[in-house]
């Protein structure tokens, strides 16, 4: 009997060792399995955001958040007015400021539309002002190219499609009611097929007008816009007169319609290769006009030379009849920033940013005089070394946006001087 009791409790004190071992090695095992390291704080732009319909009395509104987003491209407006957009998780996320970056509305379409790249501006999306806007996805294995449209400010989108699946290549809108988009797909070697549809009544239907290829119930494609060469840009300045930018065998070539872009004509002759004999490479983009009777405007055209480029411009004072050469005396922007274009806002003033020195014109970039050096903007650059865009709406307001895409953060800033300080939005 004893026996009995004894192997009982010794049976039992063998089972608690070994819970008691169990629960030891339960408690130590996630010491040695490693934890993941938490997220930046702050891998985007932090942005004040209100409701919509408390947009306007945003200063009393106890509503209004913060959060943080990283942005990808923006688009000024006006001195107080402007978007800014980036994916998240092909989401994307579009805000809107209408007093200088206090605060921000949310006008991002519906999660349901997916965007499988980064949206630029003229290229993706379109805003003739603050309340009309126009976004494109690209057909991206589907049959139809998505267009959205807004006609209150982002307030709610209204979706249309063009039975295309070509890449899109350009939008534009010469009124809230009448555009065009510009489709291609490379077909060999140094050559597009090139396709126009355009709208008269803001995007609800699109119809085609100009195509480069031979379809099935058609034997010619005279006056589309020729195979060879890319296309880089459009610009109408009338329902009826636009510009495309085409780089045929590395070379810039405008041409233009005069017909609502049915018909396509080389011209007018622009660049002169000879003036720019050293260059390698050339990064052009369509015309930009700075009033709205679209009599002056000028085309940037970057100079490559290895992984480095400089700008320089071509000016019209005849709403692009006849354009003028002028050489920018500026310095050189290498790698990632190569592609970092001046910013004009009428004839005679730009500015241009050259490393972490900004430049300021005012008789058409004959010559350009440094800025003193923004502290603020140097240590931003210092930490944020990708420049995604530089622009000015007036004499004195203008954003930067700046990138480090390997940690995928950006920082949008502003100035109100001119440029000569700067803070972060």
């Amino acid at each position: 009997m004893r026996m009995k009791r004894w192997k009982q409790w010794t049976g039992m004190g063998l089972l608690f060792c070994l819970l008691l071992s169990a629960c030891t090695s339960e408690k130590e095992e996630p010491a040695s399995v490693p934890v993941p390291s938490p997220e930046p704080a702050e891998l985007g732009q932090t942005l004040t955001v209100v409701p919509t319909e408390s947009a306007k009395s945003a200063a009393e509104d106890k509503s209004q958040y913060q959060i943080q987003t990283r942005l990808t491209d923006f688009q000024l407006l006006s001195g107080t007015t402007g978007i800014a957009w980036g994916l998240t998780r092909n989401e994307l996320r579009m805000y809107l400021t209408e007093d200088n970056g206090k605060t921000w509305v949310n006008i991002s379409p519906a999660s349901n539309v997916q965007f499988p790249d980064n949206l630029k501006y003229g290229r993706d999306l379109y805003f003739k002002d603050r309340m009309n806007g126009w976004l494109v996805r690209s057909a991206s294995g589907t049959s139809e190219t998505i267009v959205l449209h807004t006609t209150d400010g982002g307030n709610s989108w209204k979706i249309a499609s063009i039975p295309d699946k070509n890449k899109v290549s350009s939008i534009f809108f010469d009124s809230n009611t009448v555009g065009w988009i510009l489709l291609t797909a490379e077909s060999s070697t140094g050559k597009q097929n090139k396709t126009l549809y355009t709208t008269e009544d803001g995007g609800a239907k699109w119809k085609m007008v100009m195509h480069n290829y031979i379809s099935s119930n058609q034997t010619s494609t005279q006056g589309a816009i020729p195979p060879l060469g890319y296309a880089r840009g459009m610009t109408f300045t009338s329902p009826s007169k636009g510009f495309t930018m085409i780089q045929e065998l590395g070379v810039p070539k405008l041409y233009h319609t005069q017909d609502g872009g049915s018909e396509w004509n080389e011209g007018p002759a622009f660049f002169n290769r000879d003036k720019l004999a050293a260059c390698s490479g050339f990064i052009p983009s369509s015309p930009e006009f700075f009033d709205t009777s679209n009599t002056e405007g000028w085309i940037p055209v970057g100079c490559q030379v290895g992984d480095s480029s400089k700008y320089n411009g071509f000016f019209t004072t005849d709403q692009g009849q006849t354009w003028t050469f002028v050489p920018f005396n500026l310095g050189w922007n290498h790698g990632v920033n190569q592609s970092l274009r001046p910013s004009f806002i009428n004839s005679t003033q730009g500015w241009a940013l050259v490393g972490n020195l900004l430049y300021h014109t005012e008789d058409q970039g004959k010559t350009w005089t440094p800025l003193p050096a923004s502290r603020v903007l140097t240590s931003i650059m210092n930490e944020y070394p990708e420049v995604g865009k530089l622009q000015f709406s007036s004499q004195r307001v203008g954003w930067i946006l700046v990138e480090k895409n390997d940690e995928m953060r950006s920082r949008l800033l502003q100035t109100i001087d001119g440029g000569i300080t700067w803070k972060v939005l």
